[in-house]
């Protein structure tokens, strides 16, 4: 930047030696020329400085991301992994998995066993990955088996 404030002084030195007057309408001219050159000079000078500024802010930040991120993988490390849980209840012979249902949220598939359609009591069932109820064990449902199971019956009369 100073190479740009050295040149311009150059420039007023050359001006004023050649006996440039601003009483001719070429001295006003060249006398506003430099003018104009040395405003934008200005304004370059201080576009830097606003640069180096934001620069080093820009900096600072990314330090501290990455510092979070880093402590948050380091977190994540830490705590266990509940898929891989999930995974292990269900594999376990306690379970009767009759269907799965995907989740509409992160596409998972989870089991459902056999004694959450058949328990009285209203039940849901989230998603080990989101958390998002994927399946309740109401009514509704109990309605939904009924009227295949009637359609079943008419088919079983018509045969």
């Amino acid at each position: 930047m100073e190479n740009l404030h050295t040149r311009l002084g150059y420039l007023r030195g050359l001006a004023e030696g050649l006996g440039v007057s601003e009483e001719t309408k070429e001295g006003k001219v060249i006398s506003q020329i430099i003018a104009v050159l040395d405003d934008i000079a200005n304004t370059v000078e201080e576009l830097r400085e606003d640069y180096e500024e934001l620069f080093s802010y820009v900096e600072a930040i990314d330090e501290d991301l990455t510092g979070l991120e880093n402590e948050l993988m380091e977190e994540e490390d830490l705590l266990p992994d509940i898929e891989e849980d999930f995974e292990d209840e269900f594999e376990t012979d306690d379970f009767d998995i009759s269907f799965t249902v995907e989740c509409p949220e992160c596409r998972q598939e989870v089991p459902i066993d056999d004694d959450i359609l058949e328990d009285e009591e209203s039940m849901e069932v989230l998603c080990p990955s989101c958390g998002k109820v994927i399946f309740i064990n109401d009514e509704g449902w109990e309605g939904e088996e009924l009227e295949l199971e009637e359609g079943d019956e008419e088919r079983e009369k018509e045969e």
